[in-house]
Protein backbone atom coordinates (compact mmCIF):
# COMPACT_ATOMS: atom_id res chain seq x y z
CA UNK A 1 0.00 0.00 0.00
CA UNK A 2 1.38 3.56 -1.06
CA UNK A 3 2.49 5.28 2.26
CA UNK A 4 0.53 9.09 1.32
CA UNK A 5 2.66 12.05 2.21
CA UNK A 6 1.16 15.33 3.46
CA UNK A 7 2.15 18.74 2.69
CA UNK A 8 1.36 21.78 3.73
CA UNK A 9 0.44 23.96 1.53
CA UNK A 10 1.43 27.75 0.59
CA UNK A 11 -2.24 28.95 1.95
CA UNK A 12 -1.96 26.58 5.46
CA UNK A 13 1.97 28.09 6.00
CA UNK A 14 0.35 31.53 5.52
CA UNK A 15 -2.43 30.76 8.40
CA UNK A 16 -0.18 29.61 10.61
CA UNK A 17 2.14 32.50 9.82
CA UNK A 18 -0.96 34.52 10.47
CA UNK A 19 -1.73 32.94 13.71
CA UNK A 20 1.78 33.12 15.43
CA UNK A 21 2.04 37.06 14.54
CA UNK A 22 -1.74 37.67 16.52
CA UNK A 23 -0.63 36.13 18.80
CA UNK A 24 2.03 37.56 19.39
CA UNK A 25 0.89 41.00 19.31
CA UNK A 26 -1.23 40.15 21.83
CA UNK A 27 1.31 38.37 24.07
CA UNK A 28 3.93 41.36 24.12
CA UNK A 29 1.74 44.06 25.38
CA UNK A 30 0.78 42.00 28.48
CA UNK A 31 4.32 41.12 29.17
CA UNK A 32 5.34 44.66 28.90
CA UNK A 33 2.90 45.82 31.28
CA UNK A 34 3.21 43.16 33.47
CA UNK A 35 6.90 43.92 33.76
CA UNK A 36 6.02 47.92 33.97
CA UNK A 37 4.11 47.09 36.93
CA UNK A 38 6.41 44.63 38.63
CA UNK A 39 8.72 47.91 37.97
CA UNK A 40 6.76 50.12 39.45
CA UNK A 41 5.76 47.58 43.03
CA UNK A 42 9.76 47.30 43.30
CA UNK A 43 10.25 51.46 43.09
CA UNK A 44 7.29 51.85 46.04
CA UNK A 45 8.45 49.00 48.12
CA UNK A 46 12.17 50.72 48.02
CA UNK A 47 10.44 53.96 49.09
CA UNK A 48 8.83 52.35 51.85
CA UNK A 49 11.94 50.82 52.98
CA UNK A 50 13.69 53.77 52.79
CA UNK A 51 10.62 56.16 54.40
CA UNK A 52 10.75 53.56 57.53
CA UNK A 53 14.54 53.89 57.64
CA UNK A 54 14.84 57.11 57.97
CA UNK A 55 11.78 57.46 60.21
CA UNK A 56 13.98 55.30 62.55
CA UNK A 57 16.59 57.13 62.72
CA UNK A 58 14.93 60.31 63.12
CA UNK A 59 13.26 59.21 66.31
CA UNK A 60 16.93 57.76 67.30
CA UNK A 61 18.78 61.43 66.71
CA UNK A 62 16.36 63.98 68.20
CA UNK A 63 14.50 64.46 64.63
CA UNK A 64 18.15 64.80 62.49
CA UNK A 65 19.26 63.43 59.35
CA UNK A 66 21.11 65.68 59.14
CA UNK A 67 25.03 67.12 60.58
CA UNK A 68 24.41 71.11 61.03
CA UNK A 69 27.95 73.04 62.05
CA UNK A 70 26.78 77.01 61.68
CA UNK A 71 24.67 77.57 59.06
CA UNK A 72 25.53 74.49 57.30
CA UNK A 73 24.75 71.33 56.40
CA UNK A 74 26.16 67.54 55.81
CA UNK A 75 25.99 63.84 55.06
CA UNK A 76 28.90 61.77 55.44
CA UNK A 77 31.66 64.04 53.65
CA UNK A 78 29.06 65.85 51.42
CA UNK A 79 27.65 69.40 52.08
CA UNK A 80 24.12 69.74 51.33
CA UNK A 81 22.43 73.09 49.91
CA UNK A 82 19.05 74.51 52.10
CA UNK A 83 17.61 77.41 50.69
CA UNK A 84 16.77 80.11 53.12
CA UNK A 85 14.36 81.87 51.47
CA UNK A 86 11.82 80.71 48.39
CA UNK A 87 9.00 78.15 48.12
CA UNK A 88 11.77 75.09 48.82
CA UNK A 89 13.22 77.31 51.94
CA UNK A 90 14.19 75.06 54.71
CA UNK A 91 14.39 71.85 52.60
CA UNK A 92 17.31 69.89 51.37
CA UNK A 93 17.35 68.16 48.20
CA UNK A 94 19.19 65.12 48.48
CA UNK A 95 20.74 63.82 45.38
CA UNK A 96 24.18 63.17 43.93
CA UNK A 97 27.13 62.14 45.86
CA UNK A 98 24.80 63.70 49.41
CA UNK A 99 22.13 60.86 48.36
CA UNK A 100 25.12 58.02 48.20
CA UNK A 101 26.36 59.17 51.80
CA UNK A 102 22.92 59.13 53.19
CA UNK A 103 21.69 55.92 52.02
CA UNK A 104 25.16 54.72 53.30
CA UNK A 105 24.31 56.50 56.57
CA UNK A 106 21.41 54.14 56.89
CA UNK A 107 22.43 51.03 54.95
CA UNK A 108 26.10 50.54 55.79
CA UNK A 109 27.42 53.24 58.16
CA UNK A 110 30.36 51.08 59.08
CA UNK A 111 31.45 50.71 55.59
CA UNK A 112 35.69 51.65 54.73
CA UNK A 113 36.06 54.92 54.99
CA UNK A 114 33.15 56.02 55.67
CA UNK A 115 32.02 58.86 58.80
CA UNK A 116 28.60 59.08 59.74
CA UNK A 117 27.43 62.67 60.20
CA UNK A 118 24.04 61.86 62.08
CA UNK A 119 24.35 57.64 62.90
CA UNK A 120 27.49 57.81 65.20
CA UNK A 121 26.15 54.41 66.88
CA UNK A 122 26.39 53.19 63.42
CA UNK A 123 22.99 51.50 63.57
CA UNK A 124 21.66 49.69 60.20
CA UNK A 125 18.19 51.25 59.50
CA UNK A 126 18.22 49.62 55.69
CA UNK A 127 19.00 46.89 54.61
CA UNK A 128 21.62 47.25 51.89
CA UNK A 129 20.98 46.35 48.09
CA UNK A 130 21.92 42.28 47.22
CA UNK A 131 24.24 44.16 45.07
CA UNK A 132 26.31 46.19 47.92
CA UNK A 133 29.82 44.49 48.78
CA UNK A 134 30.80 45.73 52.58
CA UNK A 135 34.24 44.49 51.95
CA UNK A 136 34.62 47.43 49.27
CA UNK A 137 34.36 51.34 49.68
CA UNK A 138 31.10 52.67 48.82
CA UNK A 139 32.38 54.91 46.41
CA UNK A 140 33.61 52.21 44.24
CA UNK A 141 29.93 51.15 43.48
CA UNK A 142 28.15 53.53 44.27
CA UNK A 143 25.48 51.43 41.49
CA UNK A 144 24.80 49.41 44.10
CA UNK A 145 23.34 51.51 46.70
CA UNK A 146 19.94 52.03 46.21
CA UNK A 147 18.46 52.80 42.51
CA UNK A 148 15.18 52.70 41.28
CA UNK A 149 13.66 50.00 38.71
CA UNK A 150 14.96 52.43 35.87
CA UNK A 151 18.89 52.81 37.37
CA UNK A 152 17.94 56.12 38.63
CA UNK A 153 18.61 57.14 42.18
CA UNK A 154 15.62 58.39 44.45
CA UNK A 155 15.22 61.96 45.71
CA UNK A 156 15.03 62.51 49.40
CA UNK A 157 13.65 65.92 50.81
CA UNK A 158 14.23 66.98 53.96
CA UNK A 159 12.69 69.40 56.28
CA UNK A 160 15.44 70.55 58.72
CA UNK A 161 13.39 73.20 60.10
CA UNK A 162 11.17 70.04 61.24
CA UNK A 163 7.93 71.72 61.82
CA UNK A 164 6.60 68.85 60.47
CA UNK A 165 5.05 70.43 57.39
CA UNK A 166 7.05 69.45 54.21
CA UNK A 167 6.03 71.65 50.95
CA UNK A 168 6.01 69.16 47.56
CA UNK A 169 7.98 70.72 44.93
CA UNK A 170 6.48 73.01 42.17
CA UNK A 171 3.17 72.96 44.47
CA UNK A 172 1.70 75.06 46.95
CA UNK A 173 0.37 71.81 48.76
CA UNK A 174 2.01 70.59 52.06
CA UNK A 175 2.22 66.93 53.39
CA UNK A 176 2.60 65.79 57.10
CA UNK A 177 6.16 65.26 58.00
CA UNK A 178 9.76 66.02 57.86
CA UNK A 179 10.53 64.36 55.16
CA UNK A 180 9.65 62.48 52.23
CA UNK A 181 10.97 60.36 48.59
CA UNK A 182 10.33 59.80 45.40
CA UNK A 183 11.50 57.90 42.18
CA UNK A 184 11.62 60.17 39.01
CA UNK A 185 9.84 57.23 37.17
CA UNK A 186 9.87 55.46 34.00
CA UNK A 187 10.99 58.12 32.12
CA UNK A 188 13.90 59.70 34.15
CA UNK A 189 12.30 63.16 33.92
CA UNK A 190 12.01 64.87 37.64
CA UNK A 191 8.88 66.07 37.70
CA UNK A 192 8.64 66.90 41.49
CA UNK A 193 6.92 63.92 42.82
CA UNK A 194 3.93 64.62 40.55
CA UNK A 195 2.32 61.83 38.88
CA UNK A 196 -1.02 62.13 36.36
CA UNK A 197 -2.83 59.62 38.81
CA UNK A 198 -1.68 61.68 41.38
CA UNK A 199 -1.41 65.55 39.90
CA UNK A 200 -0.27 67.29 43.27
CA UNK A 201 2.00 70.09 41.41
CA UNK A 202 1.46 73.35 39.93
CA UNK A 203 1.91 71.65 35.74
CA UNK A 204 -0.86 72.31 33.73
CA UNK A 205 -0.34 69.22 31.61
CA UNK A 206 0.15 66.66 33.63
CA UNK A 207 -0.43 63.36 30.77
CA UNK A 208 3.53 63.18 31.30
CA UNK A 209 3.85 63.28 35.10
CA UNK A 210 4.99 59.85 35.93
CA UNK A 211 6.86 60.24 39.34
CA UNK A 212 6.57 57.89 42.01
CA UNK A 213 5.91 59.21 45.28
CA UNK A 214 5.76 58.52 49.38
CA UNK A 215 2.82 61.07 49.42
CA UNK A 216 0.97 59.09 46.77
CA UNK A 217 1.46 55.39 48.49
Amino acid sequence: MKKVIHRFTLVEVLTVIAILIILAGILVPTVSIAKSRGQQARAESDISSIMAALKNMAADYNGNLLKKDSSNYTIGAQSVSVPSTGDDAGIATITGDAYNSMIVELSAPKNSGFAPSVNRRRKVYLDPTGDFDPSKAFTDQPEALYRDPWGNPYIILIKVTKDNELKIPGSTKTIVGNFAVYSKGPDGDDDGGCHEDHPICSKSDHGECDDIASWNL
